[in-house]
């Protein structure tokens, strides 16, 4: 009897427990529920993310595209729509890309094209406007119809990083008959004087175009009845550029002869050998060739030489390209692109001869089918076609001439060009140098050939472009393109 009593008292007390399994498997639930929505969410972001990773890589894809299309273009292998001058076939200089057209807006741009920034729509086809748009802003890189919530496209602006465009800045110093800046003629009483006056520092602002300036003048003073020029003079007038970069070019002519009085100059006339000359892309057009100088009773006998100036090429371009992906993705890349190792600095002649007058030795040789040319394709104005950096290395190439059946076959004026050596001919340092800059690149584009190794691709109507570098010698007929480089006998 007694146990029996307290078993009833023990589930009396433990009816207050009744539903605690409840509880605990609800919470337990409620745990589970809340890691299941926590893993949805994960799983979804996580889909998100790859998805949006994707399209910006394709964004990113865009804009590497619009950066490789661009150099594909200032390399010369795409020609302009529509061309810069109808009248001349695409690959003429008048219609090939550089950097200065490149960054002009109405080179750069189609004429129908309104945007105020330089973006190569000549050249670039800009074929999806956006509505509301009266122009295509973007390139599309798909062929079917674009849509730019699952499409590709990239967007292209050029920029000078340098500023160049805005002014040159130049003086001018002169020789003539290369004893100075006058030179009198005839004897006693009776001369001429003819003097020129170099212009001082002059600042230009070319950011319009070319702009009218002048390059000093020649002044002509008589004393008793004149005199007479017996032959031709030749002077020389040095351009020396110091913004935006540091140069000179030289404009070279010379002096007809003829009797000069108080009141005519006879057939005396300032003849040019190029009427035009190219300083770093700046563009020189003298405004008359030949010049007729005033008589010592005109305008106290000055003449002044007149012309226009351009703006410098620069030699670096900044390339923003916009790439556009699905999803509204977006990428910009930047990329600054040098002209080429010389700075835009070419040589002053087709044939250079830098060196002492110790052993010096010119020989052009008799052959019928080779020419002396100094028509620079690249500048498309007339360098001379050989040039020495002293007046007696100069005389032995003019006796070789002279007595040469070569002759005639001798297009400008050989030339001493010791004022315009570029930086990377004015020492041995400076030409090891840029000769060890060009042989990496060449080696890391399999254009360099050690001694013994004849080039597969250059001449023989090659048009192999970009450095090639052969370390013996070489024997070259035909045509080629790019830069050549021969460290033996060529």
């Amino acid at each position: 009897m007694k146990k029996e009593k307290i078993k009833k008292v023990e589930l009396k007390n433990r009816k207050g427990e009744e539903g605690a399994a409840m509880v605990v498997v609800l919470l337990i639930s409620f745990l589970l529920l809340v890691a299941s929505a926590g893993l949805l969410l994960e799983v979804s972001m996580n889909t998100a993310n790859v998805t949006d990773a994707t399209a910006e890589q394709q964004a990113y894809n865009a804009a590497e595209t619009g950066i490789q299309a661009t150099l594909n273009v200032l390399r010369g292998n795409k020609p302009a729509n529509p061309l810069l001058d109808a009248s001349k076939p695409a690959n003429d200089s008048a219609n090939r890309i550089d950097f200065l057209r490149a960054l002009n807006r109405s080179t750069s741009n189609k004429s129908t094209d309104t945007n105020t920034f330089a973006r190569l729509s000549r050249w670039l086809n800009y074929n999806y406007t956006p509505s509301g748009q009266t122009n295509p802003d973007r390139v599309v890189l798909s062929s079917g119809t674009y849509n730019p919530q699952d499409g590709q496209a990239y967007m292209i602006s050029i920029i000078d990083p340098d500023n160049t465009g805005v002014s040159v800045s130049y003086s001018t110093s002169g020789s003539i008959d290369g004893s100075g800046s006058s030179k009198t003629f005839g004897t006693g009483a009776n001369t001429v004087t003819i003097t020129y006056v170099p212009k001082t520092a002059n600042n230009i602002n070319v950011s319009s175009g070319a702009a009218n300036t002048d390059f000093g003048k020649f002044v002509i003073s008589r004393q008793g009845l004149g005199a007479t020029i017996n032959e031709g003079v030749r002077f020389t007038l040095d351009v020396n550029m110091y913004v935006p970069y540091a140069a000179t070019r030289v404009i070279r002519g010379f002096i007809e002869p003829g009797t000069i009085t108080q009141t005519s100059v006879g057939t005396v006339k300032l003849n040019f050998d190029s009427q035009v000359i190219s300083l770093m892309g700046s563009k020189i057009t003298l405004a008359a060739d030949p010049l007729i100088p005033n008589a010592p009773n005109t305008n106290g006998g000055e003449t002044t030489l007149t012309g226009t100036i351009t703006p410098a090429e620069p030699i670096r371009l900044l390339i923003k390209s916009i790439g556009l992906g699905p999803r509204g993705s977006r990428k910009e890349l930047e990329a600054i692109v040098q002209k080429n190792f010389f700075n835009g600095l070419s040589a002053p002649a087709t044939l250079t001869l830098i060196g002492s007058t110790s052993g010096f030795v010119f020989d052009a040789g008799n052959s019928q089918n080779v020419t002396y040319s100094g028509d620079d394709v690249v500048s498309n104005v007339l360098i001379p076609p050989i040039g020495t950096n002293n007046d007696t290395n100069l005389a032995t190439v003019n006796s070789n001439l002279a007595g040469s059946a070569r002759k005639a076959d001798i297009i400008g004026t050989p030339s001493n060009i010791n004022t315009e050596i570029p930086f990377w001919l004015q020492n041995t340092n400076n030409l090891d140098a840029t000769l060890e800059a060009l042989k990496n690149v060449a080696s890391s584009s399999g254009r360099y050939f050690a001694s013994g190794v004849t080039p597969p691709n250059v001449g023989n109507n090659a048009t192999s472009t970009g450095i090639t570098y052969v370390e013996g010698d070489l024997s070259l007929s035909g045509s080629g393109g790019g830069i050549l480089v021969v460290r033996g006998n060529l």
